[in-house]
């Protein structure tokens, strides 16, 4: 009997001291990485977030990406913060994009947090794999960016025949640019003392309009000449940096002078111009003529409006 009353005190002993609290509970913070889409064509945006959610009483110390990024281009980036039953959810929304075919995979990194008690913790974020397609997804992924072959010694007259033509490419290729240049200068001297920023580039656009390059198939020509008669106009109206600026750059600096809506209209055009350039995409007549028209109406809609001089009365 003796040993059954000391059996059931150790039994009610393990029971009670087994369910008191823990002091070492984990902090209350987690943290999470997500895109909007894994799989996109060349150019698309992609929307990438890291949350952190944690308890008031936690901070987070730091929670930078940009390293685990280096494959896409940073457009956009922004922060937020906010409550939520009774939890903090704060991080950064970014907007990424690539011209690049492939899959990707976005490496998990390392957050740090400062917990009440005054200890420094750390959270790894997941992975995230991202597809970037081709636009025609008809044709083998090889066939729309293609690599650069190694080089190929030639022997006999064949590979000296054929050095020399590549010369007298190189040569025509060049010329070729510095005429483009000098044009493009002419055009600027003769046209910037006479013409307001806007009236130049509704005369630069319809002359584009109405040139032969669509009909000799020359689309990609077509939007270069578009995209710099709208970069010259950005230079002449709001004195940026546009014709020598990556199109990010362009719009960072155009930010603080144009309203959000006119700002996107903007940038949707000039990264249809540089998919063309660049990504090698080909767009149906329809498209063409749609973008054309969104140029024209990008100019309508920032244009400066110019006050007419009034003549002085006639006096007596």
């Amino acid at each position: 009997m003796k040993r059954f009353g000391l059996a059931l005190f150790i039994f009610l002993g393990f029971t009670l001291f087994g369910s008191l609290p823990s002091n070492s509970a984990e902090p209350d913070v987690s943290v999470k990485v997500e895109v909007d889409r894994a799989f996109a064509t060349i150019g698309d945006p992609i929307n990438f977030r890291i949350t952190a959610t944690h308890a008031p009483e936690i901070s987070v110390l730091e929670m930078n990406p940009s390293g685990v990024l280096s494959d896409f281009e940073i457009k956009e980036s922004t922060n937020f913060s906010q409550k939520e039953g009774g939890k903090i959810l704060e991080g950064h929304n970014y907007v990424i994009t690539t011209y690049t075919l492939g899959e990707y995979v976005v490496k998990p990194f390392t957050i740090q947090y400062h917990a009440k008690g005054g200890e420094t913790g750390q959270l790894k974020t997941n992975a995230i794999y991202i597809t970037i397609e081709s636009i025609d997804k008809g044709k083998e992924p090889k066939s729309d960016i293609k690599g650069i072959k190694g080089i190929r010694k030639l022997k006999g007259r064949l590979g000296l025949w054929l050095m020399f033509a590549f010369l007298l490419i190189a040569i025509g290729a060049g010329a070729w640019v510095i005429d483009l240049r000098k044009n493009r200068e002419a055009l600027t001297a003769n046209r910037e003392s006479a013409l307001s920023p806007h009236d130049e580039a509704y005369l630069a656009l319809s002359k584009l309009q109405h040139s032969d390059f669509i009909r000799k198939g020359q689309v990609k020509l077509y939007f270069f000449y578009m995209s710099e008669i709208l970069r010259r106009y950005f230079e002449r109206r709001y004195q940026v940096r546009a014709l020598e600026s990556t199109t990010y750059e362009a719009i960072r600096d155009l930010k603080e002078k144009l309203t959000p809506e006119n700002l996107k209209l903007i940038e949707d055009e000039l990264s249809f111009c540089d998919l063309v350039k660049f990504a090698k995409y080909d767009p149906p007549p329809m498209e063409i003529l749609r973008e054309t028209n969104q140029a024209k109406l990008i100019i309508d809609r920032t244009k400066e409006e110019m006050q007419e001089s009034l003549p002085e009365p006639i006096r007596s």
